[in-house]
C-alpha cells in the first residue's frame, strides 16, 4: 500500500470519526436546511455549499449515525470517544492499539480525552452518593431516552464497573426518578 493510500485512509477514519461524534445540530447541512435534526434529509442539496455539506460521504455516515440511535446507547450524543472507538474496533476488527496508532500517526492525541479519573472515584470505584447527569441516557433495553439531563442517580454503595473500553469505566446504577437500571460513565456524571 502506498503512502498516499495510507494517508488518504488515515483522513477517511478521522473525518469519519469526527462526523460520528457531531452533533446533528453542528452539521453544516443541518445549518443549510438540508437534514434535520434526526439528519433526515428535508430537502435537495441544490446550491455547491449545499453540495458539499451532503455528499455521499455524509450520506454514508448520517446513515450510521442513524442506525447507531436505534442501539442501546444510541440515542446519547456520541460525544464520548470511547463510544465511537468501540464501534469502529467491533466493526472493523482493528485492535484498541490499532486505532490509537491511527491517530498517532496523524498527530491526533485523544487518549487523554478518554478517560479522567474524578475526584469522585478512585481506582475505578464510584463513590457512594447523588449526581446529576450531564447527558441522556437511554434504556439498555430499548433505546428509549429514560433518564434526561440534570436528573439523578444514587449510588448507595461504592460501585465497581460492569465493564471498560479503553479503561473508561461503565457502571450500572439505578436512575431516582424512573428507577430503571441504566448504564453510565464517568463523563455523563457531576456531583
Amino acid at each position: 500500500m502506498s503512502i498516499i493510500s495510507r494517508t488518504a485512509d488515515l483522513f477517511y477514519a478521522y473525518r469519519f470519526i469526527k462526523l460520528l461524534v457531531t452533533p446533528w445540530e453542528k452539521m453544516d447541512a443541518y445549518k443549510l436546511g438540508v437534514i434535520d435534526g434526526k439528519g433526515k434529509v428535508i430537502k435537495k442539496a441544490v446550491t455547491n455549499e449545499e453540495k458539499s455539506s451532503y455528499t455521499v460521504f455524509h450520506r454514508l455516515v448520517f446513515n450510521i449515525k442513524r442506525l447507531i440511535g436505534m442501539l442501546p446507547f444510541g440515542k446519547t450524543r456520541i460525544a464520548s470517544w470511547a463510544t465511537a472507538l468501540f464501534l469502529i474496533r467491533e466493526e472493523t476488527g482493528m485492535s484498541e492499539e490499532q486505532i490509537l496508532e491511527v491517530f498517532k500517526k496523524m498527530e491526533i492525541d485523544i487518549e487523554e480525552d478518554l478517560f479522567e479519573e474524578t475526584w469522585f472515584m478512585k481506582n475505578n470505584i464510584l463513590k457512594q452518593g447523588s449526581y446529576s447527569l450531564t447527558n441522556n441516557i437511554p434504556s439498555p433495553v430499548t433505546g428509549e431516552i429514560i433518564a434526561l439531563t440534570k436528573t439523578q442517580i444514587t449510588v448507595s454503595e461504592n460501585c465497581k464497573p460492569i465493564g471498560y473500553f479503553r479503561d473508561v469505566p461503565i457502571y450500572k446504577v439505578k436512575h431516582d426518578l424512573t428507577g430503571q437500571e441504566i448504564y453510565v460513565n464517568p463523563g455523563e456524571l457531576k456531583r
